[in-house]
């Protein structure tokens, strides 16, 4: 080496020993102690390095002993005074300590002990004094902790054991261990090893951002940029799971992923099945962008369902985008692509989904459907379906060529947005062609009738008006009829007493009791069919007509125990067309004349009064004994009579009736030409009648514990009603029909329900009524039915395809959520293609109904011919495992001794996906069908359906 380089080096140590000799040395640092807990630890860092061991050698002074005990008696009383403070005040202190660590750092020339430097030429150097620490952060930095805080006060570091809670803004982090660098504001957290139930595990860190929440493995926080780095993340965004391997936080809440997973499952650990993303983009609240992702289903990666790229919409609203189709095949229209369409979103408050398909053998089908609601006004949903059917060859005898459609729509409103008016609707419209050809359910399959009505009612508070305006049609697929009555109208003044003193004094006098109402109706209907429903023939027999009602009335009470009612009613109509017929002596036939249109007004009126009291009888057991089970029996008889008058208004004066000839033999029959119309005419022949009926129940009082009084009645029978008539003046068979009705309830709303007619004259074999009266009578007519639904578990959960107490799935389904405000974890539970409870462990419930008639028919014998049907209905579902559940329904005709249309339906819950079977195992709707697919509805698409259709047995 250089001898001048040597000499330097010499001199250079030589003057750094003088210095250090001169100065001393540098002055230790202070370390201030945070105990932020009962449970925490007090940390202190000792100095290092060849000074502090000097110091160690180096025995105290008297004063710098006195100096120690005093500080350390300083520190047990601010400990002491710490401690007594409540957990809340000492958690807030997080941050100040924070701050404060930097700030300690200002005045690096402080002593160790506390005093203050000694007087030297420093002092009095040029060198700028250091500047006041800025704060660590914008906003206080809130901590807790169950185990402790250490602050590492050299280092600028701070450490958070077991259960940390940290809050800074709106962010907030849980982790069982944490540690802060207050130099980077970069935060670094990471669980720890822990035993629940005997079973380990690794607790991991839990962070929040706003309503966003995330759990990792390990985080890597900038407080300043808002960036993280993140290790095996799991958050949920809408109904799935995100679970990334390698994860970058940006600074807008995007996530930059690498080897991610998106999955519906909830065991994000280890998934049935999830899409594996070598790289994705999460937008939270938006969408996830992916690029080259594979199905892995149960660790088994299947390639060749990978896509390029993909795209996820996870917003909880609705917005607009494509509907999925779906694919299989019949064999009597070939394969098939249907339900592909688009998806509208028509503001807040509506949306529109429009729906195609085709079939290769020609045939093709579109629909489009749309829901509105305005919360606390109304809602409702509009549904049109079209199909153009085309089966078999043509010229073919199989081969069907048809255009069917349906037009369906709810509309109801909420009670208080318009007090004192309703509207509501409910429409459901097809052709009979539809249910046969068109539809995809066995409830439409099934389906013979369908009604429709649109309602408007308003009433004026206040005032005994209201008004209602009603439209309805009725049709029937099996004969193609269709009802329709366009509009019915009804005005109505309620009871009213028009003698009453507005200001009674004394006792109500008699005719203070007389009330009147009036009712005016108004309607045009028609019965035709579908194919002439449009015709100049179908407004031809429109009935139509107004009708006028005003009835008073009044009661009376004689001998305090006989109620007696005289009432008269009368009656106008209003018609505007009449039908006449004249005999043709060409051609030997009854011609039907042009309709006369004008104005008539036809009128009748009625007068009766009625009697009725009440009797009751009762035989008390306790007379005898008082601990008797059955306590007494009461019998309650209510007889009712009352007698009626109306004139004959077939007398030529009236002009309500006409004669015409009827055949060529001369004999003349009476008919009305106002009959056509809506409300009928009045009736011909002069009337006294006799009204009679009994009414009776029977009640039995027994004892029981369960009831406060100690007693408790039971009703044996809860109605046995008879009640007929007979008319004083008719010429023959004076006496009615006697009905008969007898109704009981068994237990636990069980009841039974019985009804008959009985016809009391004898009959010839040609089938002709005479005036003979025979005892018993002849049941003509009588029909009885039960049910009972038997239940393992008696709530109100939600409906379930399994639950035969709610409505089918199809037509009520509460878990349906077009505007996102749903739970989506409570979403992806029910959700599933079709809801499945299987808490529910069975159910079954039956009905037997029974109908006997006869019909009056010229056999030679008895002069009439019995009808009876019979049949047995059933359904009920079983949970043959916890995760597998069987549904039943069908029927049994005894009359033709065989099964009606029965269906059997498999469940299985697989977790996140869900598998059925359903199977209809014979008759004209036999078929099958298997679906396997997710439950969520962001991956509804993802899915495998094998089918056989019903329409395959047609051909």
């Amino acid at each position: 080496m250089d001898r001048s380089k040597v000499k330097y080096l010499l001199s250079a140590a030589a003057l750094l020993l003088f210095a250090q000799v001169l100065l001393g040395s540098a002055a230790p640092r202070a370390l201030l102690p945070a105990p932020l807990s009962d449970t925490a630890r007090t940390h202190r860092i000792a100095p290092n390095g060849p000074e502090a061991a000097d110091s160690a050698a180096r025995p105290l002074t008297r004063r710098e002993r006195r100096m120690q005990a005093r500080a350390a008696r300083e520190e047990a009383r601010r400990t002491a005074a710490f401690n007594a403070l409540p957990q809340e005040e000492r958690d807030s202190l997080f941050a100040a300590h924070i701050d404060s660590l930097v700030a300690s750092q200002a005045d690096s020339l402080s002593a160790a002990d506390g005093t203050p430097p000694a007087a030297d030429s420093l002092q009095r150097d040029t060198v700028r004094k250091p500047r006041a620490a800025k704060g660590f952060l914008d906003d206080p930095l809130d901590g807790k902790s169950t185990d402790s805080l250490v602050y590492d006060v050299r280092n600028k570091l701070v450490y958070i054991y077991n259960e940390g809670d940290v809050t800074y803004q709106s962010r907030n982090l849980k982790a069982d261990y944490m540690q802060i660098d207050m130099n980077t504001k970069l935060v670094y957290a990471y669980g720890k090893p822990d035993s629940v139930d005997g079973v380990w595990t690794v607790t991991k860190p839990e962070f929040t951002e706003g309503s966003a929440a995330y759990q990792m493995d390990t985080i890597t926080y900038n407080l300043d940029s808002q960036k993280a780095k993140i290790k095996g993340v799991a958050t949920q965004q809408g109904d799935g799971w995100l679970v990334g391997g390698s994860v970058k936080k940006m600074p807008d809440n995007t996530f930059n992923i690498e080897h991610g997973k998106y999955t519906t499952c909830e065991e994000t650990d280890h998934p049935h099945f999830y899409l594996a993303m070598t790289k994705a983009k999460v937008i939270p609240g938006k969408k996830v962008v992916t690029g080259p992702a594979y199905l892995v289903m149960e660790d088994v990666p299947i390639y060749f369902l990978g896509i390029p790229e993909g795209f996820f919409p996870i917003n909880m609203g609705p917005k607009s985008g494509l509907l999925m189709p779906t694919y299989g095949e019949e064999y009597s229209k070939g394969f098939f692509l249907r339900d592909l369409g688009y998806y509208f979103t028509l503001g807040e408050y509506a949306d529109l989904a429009v729906r195609g398909g085709f079939y290769t053998l020609g045939s093709w089908e579109a629909s489009a459907a749309s829901r509105y609601i305005k919360r606390y006004k109304y809602s409702g949903s509009f549904n049109l379906q079209y199909s153009n059917i085309k089966t078999g060859e043509k010229g073919e005898p199989d081969y069907i060529k048809q255009s069917n459609f349906r037009i369906q729509w709810t509309h109801s409103q909420d009670a208080k947005a318009n007090p004192g008016s309703t509207f509501s609707a409910s429409v459901n419209f097809a052709t009979s062609g539809y249910n046969r050809y068109s539809a995809t359910n066995i409830d439409d399959i099934l389906s013979t009738q369908t009604n429709s009505s649109i309602s408007y009612s308003k009433n004026w508070a206040g005032t005994p008006f209201s008004l209602s305006a009603n439209m309805a049609i009725s049709q029937n697929s099996q004969n193609k009829s269709i009802s329709v009555t366009l509009p019915t109208v009804v005005f109505n003044v309620s009871r009213l007493y028009p003698f009453k003193r507005k200001e009674r004094m004394g006792k109500e006098r008699w005719y203070e009791k007389i009330s009147m109402q009036y009712t005016g109706k108004m309607t045009n209907s028609v019965t035709t069919t579908e194919s002439e429903i449009f015709s100049q023939k179908t407004l031809d027999n429109m009935k139509n007509g107004i009708e006028h009602s005003i009835p008073v009335s009044a009661s009376f009470n004689l001998f305090n125990y006989i109620n007696i009612s005289p009432s008269f009613n009368y009656t106008e109509k209003w018609y505007f067309k009449k039908q006449e017929y004249q005999w043709n002596p060409t051609t030997n036939q009854t011609d039907t004349l042009a309709s006369d249109y004008g104005f008539y007004r036809l009128y009748n009126y009625t007068a009766s009064v009625s009697a009725s009291t009440t009797l009751y009888g009762m035989y008390d057991f306790t007379k005898k004994r008082r601990d008797r089970k059955i306590q007494a029996i009461r019998h309650t008889i209510t007889p009712s009579i009352g007698f009626s008058f109306a004139p004959d208004f077939s007398d030529p004066r009236y002009g309500y009736y006409l004669t015409r000839q009827t055949d060529s033999t001369g004999r003349f029959t009476t008919y009305s030409p106002y009959a056509v119309n809506a409300y009928g005419v009045p009736s011909s022949g002069k009337s006294m009648s006799m009204n009679f009926s009994l009414s009776q129940n029977l009640e039995m009082k027994v004892l029981s514990k369960r009831d406060t009084s100690g007693v408790k009645k039971i009703k044996l029978i809860d109605e046995l009603r008879l009640s007929g008539s007979y008319n004083f003046l008719a010429d023959s068979m004076k006496l009615s029909t006697i009905s008969l009705s007898f109704r009981t309830t068994l237990f636990n709303n069980f009841g039974i329900n019985l009804s008959a007619t009985i016809d009391p004259y004898r009959v010839t074999p040609e089938g002709i009524r005479y005036d003979k009266l025979f005892f018993p009578g002849r049941i003509t007519s009588t029909g009885w039915s039960f049910g009972y639904t038997f239940k393992s578990r008696d709530d109100r959960s939600q409906p379930a395809i399994n639950d035969i107490t709610s409505l089918p799935p199809d037509y009520a389904n509460p878990f349906h959520d077009p505007y996102g405000t749903m739970d989506p974890v409570l979403r992806r539970q029910y959700m599933a293609q079709s809801y499945y409870d299987f808490s529910l462990p069975w159910n079954f419930g039956f009905n037997y109904a029974v109908n006997y008639s006869i019909s009056y028919v010229n056999n030679g014998t008895t002069g009439y011919r019995k009808n009876v049907t019979q049949t047995v209905s059933f359904n009920g579902s079983l949970n043959l495992t916890p995760k597998t559940g069987i549904t039943f329904q069908g029927g049994y005709d005894i009359k033709a001794n065989k099964l009606t249309t029965s269906s059997i339906s498999i469940s299985r819950d697989l977790h996140c996906w869900q598998m059925s079977f359903s199977w209809i195992p014979f008759g004209y709707h036999k078929s099958w069908s298997f679906n396997i697919g997710v439950k969520a509805a962001s991956l509804a698409d993802l899915k495998y359906d094998k089918s056989q259709s019903m329409y395959d047995n047609m051909y």
